[in-house]
């Protein structure tokens, strides 16, 4: 296994192991853009791959516990109820016409071959956000509660996401992005971290300020605050009613787990 993992980590790969019925392989890859990720495995495997860079990155500790929790989550579930989030040519399709006006309008300002690179980006990235976060709001709760010896770093990795997050709180970054592509990023933005206040001490929404996207932010916390079931039934109903607050219910497909391929959860 990776070496420098504390304990709490190791409990939480075990944990896997367990609900899921499938060992952890370890592989490392220097290459890496984040400090980890977890590659679940499929049906005729027999162990998800947990992918590292290495180096002495302590924020790899809780990447690796984010990671499991979804893992677990899923598996925790009845195999009839194991859903996952899909994007295909039709969702793709409906993203598309859904900004095709700020397609024209982005096109004069990107040139053509640049503006091919940057729609998949723009749409990977928010569809991202719409299933990652949800359930990221649970985990996190859930490893703050459960596992205080990992507070510490889970701190640290917040504090990081968010001074990442607020970096692109600007106008000319909005006027260069497709208007609903940042405005319901940022909105979810501000939906997490008004929830992870409370687990930091930190007073993270203070760079929202006044903004456009405190009050749809607000919504979209006060549902995740009311979510009745902390499990992945419930992160499918708050996913869902994250997209159709935000007007992205038909920029993703569900889709029962064992009806798509093996890869990443997200």
């Amino acid at each position: 296994m990776i070496p420098g993992l504390l304990d709490p980590v190791r409990d939480i790969l075990d944990t896997l192991c367990t609900v899921s019925g499938k060992g952890v392989e370890a592989v490392r890859r220097p290459d890496l853009k984040s400090p980890a990720r977890m590659r679940m495995a499929g049906a005729g495997s027999l162990s998800h791959v947990l992918l590292y860079r290495g180096g002495d990155d302590p924020l790899v500790n809780h990447v690796i516990a984010n990671e499991c929790g979804h893992l677990i989550r899923l598996f925790a579930a009845p195999p009839g109820t194991r859903k996952v989030a899909v994007a295909n040519e039709r969702t793709r399709a409906v993203y598309r016409e859904e900004i095709r006006e700020d397609i024209q309008r982005l096109s004069l300002m990107h040139g053509l071959g640049r503006l091919g690179e940057l729609l998949p980006l723009w749409y990977e990235s928010v569809v991202f956000q719409l299933t990652r976060m949800p359930p990221d709001i649970m985990i996190e709760r859930w490893l703050h509660r459960e596992y205080p010896g990992l507070r510490a770093i889970q701190r640290n990795a917040i504090l990081e996401q968010q001074a990442k997050a607020v970096t692109v709180l600007s106008g000319g970054i909005r006027r260069m992005t497709p208007h609903k592509v940042y405005d319901v990023s940022q909105a979810m933005n501000y939906a997490f971290f008004k929830l992870m206040e409370p687990l930091t001490g930190v007073g993270l929404t203070s760079p929202y300020g006044r903004s456009l996207y405190v009050l749809q932010g607000e919504e979209l916390a006060g549902r995740a605050d009311r979510n009745a079931r902390d499990d992945h039934e419930g992160d499918v109903e708050l996913i869902r009613h994250w997209a159709e607050s935000l007007g992205l219910s038909r920029w993703i497909e569900w889709r029962r787990l064992g009806e798509v391929e093996a890869g990443t959860l997200h």
